[in-house]
């Protein structure tokens, strides 16, 4: 809610994903190769359908669909496109009601004009901020009109770890106050599991946690460096969603925390100074080791806005091919892959985002994948997911994974599908959160067998794994990866890495993400094979994806 979902919607994760890759390929080399085609299928191994992809990749990326955005009426026909292909395939609807639709119920929230302010307050003087050039805000996804004033109570980065043994709340009493935090985390946290406790997810957790009720941050060099002040402000007065919940309330949100806000380094240091205190002082603490000095800052804030609630349903389309063994078929593989995409807005000629790799060409390789499973089943069931609201915070996912339609407990891995770069002919596989759990060891056997090479996490530091739709999953304890296709070409005239800067740079979120981009159809049906194989390893193991011993995922969420 307020800041948090803001913050879903404008710096959705897979943003953070792209900035990651953006790092990782400025120090990225390719290694060529003069091999320019990757081995055929064995006899044993199924025929992909480069014209299917294609087919597919061309309708969703249509300008009828007019860029597939969350709620409209573009997307309702891609959601009856999967749908109807489903049926085609023999998959059974597992949406519900016997139907292939999973409803979600969305609240939009939309910002009234001018309806933003907040101002400082410390004994007969007053410090106001401008909305947006000082501060952001996002709007209550409580109610349609919000105003808090509290205490102000600095609490370092506002983190509760205490598999870290660390805690900014202890022995702080914040109940009823606005809490004061830098954005990011300590240096010196793990990169995966300080990603985790670093969200304002979890922050926002916290703060509630402990009876705070709203929520101040502060920009800081490093998260200025990460994702600047001036990108956000780019999308401030777009409408951000929630999910509801069966009581009509936002779901998966902490209510108590009724506001929060976001100041700009400039404001930063503004108010800090307001307050007597230094903020330069509390950047070079915060670069210690040492826990921060928690303390009052002697002042109280206001902080107001209204918002018009609307509500509207987008579905999740599911299916399920059913397995071959009478007790393993009880037992599921799950894949997904986000359906929607940004819609139509901007200036311009072309103002429709047709979303081709991202991600109507994840969406067409799930298809394919649904109907060799369905000609062939394996022994486990396999679950189809073509998840709604993936660009407004993975909203889709977050719905399914907390109202699955098949028992939580009985899926027993995730295969997440999203923005398959497959523009080049690729010589390798990435299957971020391989090394969370024996997953591995099935993407490892999958890749040897179609002749590619499984590469790790190139960057791990950038905690990739917590920032896509599969992380619904591991939350509720699922071993599970994000699989898309690495930076190795098998042809060294055509460089993985250039080619992929240029997408980012060119086309990524842009009206010229269509199905005219050079699209290589022979890549794609390499990584359908892949991903298929995965699957039917683990569908006809005789074990099943396991969290490593001692690994912090499956030590904080596993069951």
């Amino acid at each position: 809610m307020t800041l948090n979902s803001f913050y879903q919607q404008q710096m959705n994760l897979k943003s953070l994903l792209l900035f990651s890759f953006a790092l990782l390929l400025s120090g990225c080399q390719p290694t060529p190769s003069s091999q320019t085609t990757a081995p055929e299928p064995t006899k044993e191994q199924p025929e992909f359908s480069k014209g299917a992809l294609k087919a597919h990749i061309d309708f969703l990326a249509s300008d009828l669909l007019e860029g597939r955005e969350t709620g409209s009426r573009g997307y309702d026909i891609a959601a009856h496109y999967v749908a109807s292909h489903f049926a085609q395939y023999g998959l059974t609807a597992a949406g519900g009601d016997d139907s292939y639709f999973q409803s979600v119920p969305l609240r939009q929230k939309q910002r009234v004009k001018d309806s933003t302010s907040l101002s400082f307050t410390q004994g007969d003087r007053t410090l106001s901020l401008s909305f947006p050039n000082d501060f952001i805000s996002g709007v209550s996804s409580i109610s349609t009109e919000t105003s808090i004033s509290a205490e102000l109570i600095f609490a370092g980065y506002g983190i509760s770890a205490p598999q870290l043994n660390y805690d900014d709340y202890e022995q702080l009493d914040v109940t009823n106050k606005i809490v004061v935090i830098l954005s990011g985390k300590p240096s010196h946290f793990p990169s995966e599991e300080g990603a985790h406790f670093a969200s304002r997810y979890e922050r926002t957790k916290a703060a509630a946690k402990n009876g705070a009720i709203g929520i101040i941050y502060l920009q800081t060099p490093n998260s200025e460096k990460r994702y600047s002040y001036q990108r956000v402000l780019k999308t401030i007065h777009k409408p951000s969603y929630v999910w509801l919940d069966n009581n009509n309330q936002p779901g998966d949100t902490q209510h108590q925390i009724k506001n929060s806000a976001l100041l700009n380094i400039a404001s930063a240091k503004k108010v800090i100074a307001f307050a007597g205190k230094d903020y330069d002082q509390l950047i070079e603490q915060s670069r210690q080791k040492n826990p921060m000095e928690k303390f009052s800052l002697g002042m109280s804030a206001t902080l107001s806005s209204q918002a018009q609630h609307d509500t509207l349903h987008s579905p999740n389309v599911v299916g399920i091919v059913e397995g071959t063994d009478p007790e393993l078929k009880n037992e599921y593989i799950l894949y997904s892959a986000h359906l929607d995409h940004v819609g139509i807005y901007g200036h311009g000629e072309d103002r429709i985002h047709n979303g081709a790799i991202d991600n109507a060409a994840g969406i067409s390789i799930m298809l394919e994948t649904a109907r060799v499973f369905a000609k062939n089943p394996p022994k486990r069931s396999i679950v189809f997911v073509a998840v709604t609201a993936e660009e407004k915070g993975l909203l889709g996912s977050n719905y399914y994974a907390h109202h699955p339609t098949v028992a939580i407990d009985k899926i027993v891995s995730v295969i997440n599908l999203d923005m398959p770069l497959i523009l080049y002919p690729i010589g390798d596989v990435i299957a971020f959160g391989a090394e969370h759990s024996t997953l591995g060891e099935y993407v490892q056997r999958a890749a040897e067998k179609t002749g590619l090479q499984m590469s790790p996490d190139p960057m791990p530091e950038q905690n990739i794994f917590v920032r896509s739709d599969h992380y619904s999953f591991v939350k509720q304890g699922v071993p599970a990866i994000f699989l898309m296709p690495g930076f190795k070409s098998l042809d060294s005239e055509r460089d993985g890495e250039k080619i992929f800067r240029e997408f980012l740079h060119e086309h990524y979120h842009q009206p010229s993400d269509q199905a005219n981009l050079p699209i290589d159809y022979n890549s794609g049906v390499r990584f359908t094979l892949v991903n298929y194989l995965i699957g039917q390893e683990i569908a006809n193991s005789k074990t099943t994806p396991k969290w490593k011993e001692g690994d912090f995922f499956g030590d904080v969420f596993g069951r």
